[in-house]
C-alpha cells in the first residue's frame, strides 16, 4: 500500500462559511469547529475531538479504496470528501442531508458533491466496515455519474442501479462474507422467506444483495464482479449486463442462486433446532404489529420482562408479562414524546434495580444520550445526564447502589460506572480499545465485559506510539475488571470467533454468553474460577466453554 501523506498544517475552517458548517437547516445542539486533513484522495473533515478519528479514517479509507479500485477494475477521477462524526447523536445533526437519520443509518453517500459521511459508534472493526462500504458507493457514483449531480444533469445520464445491486456491492466489498450473514441467509433459506433477487428490498438490499455477489465470486470468480459493474456501466440494463457477463438473465440467476442456498442451508434442519423448538415464543410480528422487538430485559423475580418494540410504529418501551408475553403496558413512547427523544434500539441494554421497582435506560435528549431511571409502578422518572457522546449496556449493581455501562468519546469507548448515592462517574477502562456489554457480578467487585484488547490488560502493556489501525481488533473476547484495583483479567480466548453479553450465576462461579464459534450464534455456559480438577490449567482463558444451545438461527440479546 502507498504511504499517506498528510498536511503538515491542519487548517481550521471558519463557522461562518456555510461549506464549513454543512448547511445550516437541522436544529444543532452542539457547536462544531470543523478541520482536515488530507491524504492521496481524500479530504477528511472532524471536529475538534475528532484527531484521532480522522488518523484512523485516512489509514482505513486508503486501504479500501486500494481494495475497491483493484476490484472494480478501475481508477477514479476525483477526489473524495469524508466528513467524520465523533457518535450518533452528532452524525443526526448533520446538514448534509436534509433528510432525518434514524439510529439504524450509520453512514451515508451523497450523489450532488460525492461527499461520504460517517460516525464513530465506539467500535473501530465496525467503523472500519463502514468507511468501506460507503467508499464502494462513492466509487460507483465517481464511475457511474461522474461524482456529481451536476455531471448527472450535463450528460444527461439515466443509469438506475438496483439498490439491492449497489448494497449488495458495498457490502461484499467491506465484509467479503462472514457469520452475520450466513446467519441471516440461513435464517431466511431455512424459513422460506428469501426474496428472488428482483424482490430485495429493505434489508435484504444489503444481505441479500450480499449473497448475490459472494454466489458469483464464489461460482464464477471474483473477476466477473468486476466485468459485471463495467457492463451494467456500458449497457445500462441490469438484465442485459447479467446476460452479457453470466450467459444468463436474471430470472435464469435467481433459480440458479437459490438452489445454491437450499443445497447449503437445507440439511441444517436435520443437526440443529429451531428457537420454537428448546424455547417459548413471546412475540410475534404476525400478530403483534411490530416487526422488530429488541433488548429484552428480564425482572430480578424473572415475572416480567421489559423490551423495545414498534409495534405502535414508532420504537416504544414496553413491559410483558415473561410467562404468557401478554403486554402489561407502555412504559415510554420513543421519538414523539418530548422526553425520550429516541430510544436507542441498536445498544439498547435496559437493567433492572435488584428490587424490581426501577428500569434504567439510555435514550438521546437534547444532543447527548442521558440514563432515564423510571419508576415501572407509577412510570414517573428521573435523569442522569453525564454528557458522553454516547451510553449503552446499563447494568444495575446487586446492592443496588452503582450503574456500570459503556460510555463513548471521540476517540473510544470505555466501561463506567456512575455511584447512585455520590453521583461519582469512574472509567474503569480508560483506553483505546473498544468495550462492551458489562455486566456485574453478585458480589458486586468485579464486572464482566467484552473488549477487542487481545493482551493489553494494563496501560502499561501498550506500547509508546500505540495506534489503533494497526491493532487486530477483529476479535472479541470477554473480560473481568475489579472495580477496586481496576486489575483486568481475560476469561476468553476464542480465535476467529466473538463473544458478547455475558451473564454471571448467583454464586459468580459460572458465566452464561453468546459466541459465534460454531458459524452460528449460541449460548456457551463456563466456569470462570478454578476448581479441583484444573491440575493442568494456568488460566481461566483455558477452562473449555460448553454449549447450551444448538441453534439453526443465530442468537442475540
Amino acid at each position: 500500500m502507498k504511504k499517506i501523506f498528510f498536511l503538515l498544517t491542519v487548517i481550521v475552517l471558519i463557522q461562518t462559511n456555510s461549506y464549513a458548517q454543512f448547511g445550516q437547516n437541522k436544529v444543532q445542539y452542539k457547536t462544531y469547529d470543523w478541520y482536515y486533513i488530507q491524504t492521496n484522495h481524500f479530504d477528511i473533515y472532524f471536529d475538534d475531538q475528532g484527531d484521532a478519528l480522522a488518523e484512523f479514517t485516512a489509514y482505513a479509507a486508503e486501504a479500501a479504496l486500494e481494495k475497491i479500485l483493484e476490484s472494480f477494475n478501475y481508477n477514479i477521477n476525483n477526489r473524495i470528501t469524508l466528513i467524520v462524526y465523533n457518535s450518533q447523536n452528532d452524525f443526526q445533526e448533520t446538514n448534509v442531508t436534509d433528510s432525518y437519520l434514524s439510529e439504524g443509518i450509520q453512514g451515508f453517500t451523497e450523489l450532488f458533491k460525492n461527499r461520504v459521511v460517517v460516525q464513530f459508534t465506539g467500535s473501530y472493526k465496525a467503523f472500519r466496515h463502514l468507511i468501506h462500504h460507503e467508499l464502494s458507493h462513492a466509487v460507483i457514483n465517481d464511475m457511474y455519474y461522474g461524482g456529481s449531480l451536476q455531471n448527472v444533469i450535463s450528460n444527461n445520464i439515466t443509469l438506475q442501479v438496483p439498490l439491492w445491486f449497489n448494497e449488495g456491492l458495498a457490502e461484499y466489498q467491506a465484509l467479503g462474507w462472514n457469520i452475520e450473514e450466513d446467519m441471516f441467509i440461513r435464517d431466511a433459506a431455512i424459513g422460506e422467506y428469501l426474496p428472488d433477487v428482483q424482490q430485495l428490498s429493505g434489508f435484504f438490499a444489503y444481505r441479500g444483495g450480499q449473497a448475490v455477489f459472494y454466489y458469483i465470486a464464489k461460482k464464477y470468480g471474483k473477476e466477473k464482479i468486476g466485468e459485471l459493474i463495467h457492463k451494467l456501466k456500458g449497457v445500462g440494463n441490469i438484465n442485459e449486463a447479467f446476460k452479457q457477463t453470466l450467459g444468463l438473465s436474471i430470472k435464469d440467476f435467481n433459480e440458479r442462486w437459490k438452489k445454491d442456498i437450499k443445497r447449503t442451508y437445507w440439511p441444517d434442519i436435520e443437526v440443529m433446532f429451531d428457537p420454537d423448538e428448546y424455547a417459548k415464543r413471546l412475540t410475534d410480528p404476525e400478530e403483534d404489529d411490530g416487526f422488530y422487538n429488541t433488548g429484552p430485559a428480564l425482572s430480578p423475580k424473572g415475572d416480567k420482562v421489559a423490551f423495545i418494540t414498534n409495534r405502535d410504529f414508532f420504537f416504544s418501551l414496553y413491559l410483558m408479562d415473561a410467562h404468557t408475553g401478554e403486554i402489561i403496558k407502555e412504559l415510554a413512547e420513543g421519538n414523539i414524546a418530548p422526553d425520550f427523544e429516541e430510544l436507542n434500539i441498536i445498544a439498547p441494554g435496559l437493567t433492572w434495580s435488584p428490587d424490581g421497582k426501577t428500569l434504567a435506560i439510555s435514550a438521546l435528549s437534547h444532543g447527548y444520550d442521558v440514563i432515564y431511571l423510571l419508576n415501572v409502578e407509577s412510570e414517573e422518572f428521573s435523569t442522569i445526564s453525564l454528557k458522553l457522546d454516547a451510553i449503552n449496556g446499563l447494568s444495575w449493581s446487586w446492592d443496588g447502589k452503582h450503574l456500570a455501562f459503556v460510555g463513548q468519546t471521540a476517540r473510544q469507548s470505555d466501561i463506567y460506572v456512575y455511584n447512585m448515592e455520590t453521583k461519582k462517574l469512574d472509567n474503569l477502562t480508560d483506553d483505546i480499545f473498544s468495550d462492551g456489554d458489562p455486566e456485574w457480578n453478585h458480589k458486586g467487585d468485579e464486572i464482566f465485559f467484552i473488549s477487542d484488547r487481545n493482551n493489553y490488560l494494563t496501560k502499561d502493556s501498550v506500547p509508546e506510539g500505540f495506534k489503533i489501525n494497526k491493532h487486530n481488533y477483529k476479535q472479541t473476547d470477554i473480560y473481568v475488571v475489579n472495580v477496586n484495583t481496576l486489575k483486568v483479567r481475560r476469561v476468553t480466548n476464542l480465535p476467529n470467533s466473538d463473544e458478547s453479553y455475558p451473564v454471571v450465576s448467583e454464586d459468580d462461579s459460572e458465566i452464561l454468553f453468546i459466541s459465534d464459534m460454531s458459524g452460528i450464534k449460541n449460548i456457551y455456559k463456563k466456569r470462570v474460577v478454578f476448581s479441583g480438577s484444573d491440575e493442568n490449567i494456568s488460566s481461566i482463558t483455558e477452562i473449555k466453554s460448553v454449549p447450551v444451545t444448538n441453534s439453526q438461527s443465530g442468537l442475540y440479546h
